[in-house]
């Protein structure tokens, strides 16, 4: 990506962010940004056997793009962006973690969701996996991930377009026991008390 495009970006990120509700993890240091709301979908089960049900809390997941894109600057290897995405998710989850244990409702917190086309090999970082129903909503997502991808991406449109089939729109959730299990500072004892 060229620096001005990348600059531009970074203006319009700027603006993104304060008219969301979206909040940074860490700013700068963190590849998710979050919002907590109520979950809208079908019931999810997790890989610890927890189910989040329509109208539960849930921490929805966003992949930070630009953040991601200034990572990526430079890269034209697919297997380096892959693992660059895969090494910044890892180091990002104990601070996720971390920030949800501060929340003011983390107990009624089921879990966290997110919606991405980059789901390959979250399964062993704990994640579950299932389809999004194609509604209008799921659809325009698609795309605006796949022009995100695009932009992101060294060689870009032919990219994409490989990707299309092999490439899927997916939900991937974690229930908030397993992230605060896998990746919170909180120790519990065999009795269940904390130490």
């Amino acid at each position: 990506m060229n620096t001005g495009l990348l600059m531009l970006w970074g203006y319009w990120d700027s603006i993104y962010q304060r008219c969301t509700r979206l909040r940074y993890v860490e700013k700068g240091n963190n590849i998710f940004r979050i919002v907590l709301l109520r979950y809208r979908g079908e019931p999810l089960i997790t890989s610890d056997q927890r189910i989040i049900n329509p109208g539960d809390l849930i921490v929805k997941l966003h992949i930070h793009n630009y953040y991601y894109a200034t990572l990526c600057k430079g890269i034209k290897n697919d297997l380096r962006l892959a693992l660059l995405l895969r090494r910044h998710i890892m180091l990002s989850l104990p601070k996720l973690a971390a920030y949800l244990e501060r929340l003011e409702r983390r107990e009624e917190i089921k879990g966290i969701v997110g919606t991405t086309m980059l789901h390959k090999g979250v399964e062993p970082l704990g994640f579950s996996i299932s389809d999004v129903p194609m509604t209008w909503f799921f659809r325009y997502k698609r795309w605006y991930l796949r022009l995100m991808l695009r932009i992101i991406h060294p060689e870009g449109k032919r990219r994409v377009q490989s990707w299309k089939q092999e490439m899927p729109l997916k939900r991937v959730y974690m229930s908030k026991d397993q992230l605060l299990g896998r990746y919170g500072s909180t120790i519990q004892s065999p009795t269940g008390e904390g130490l």
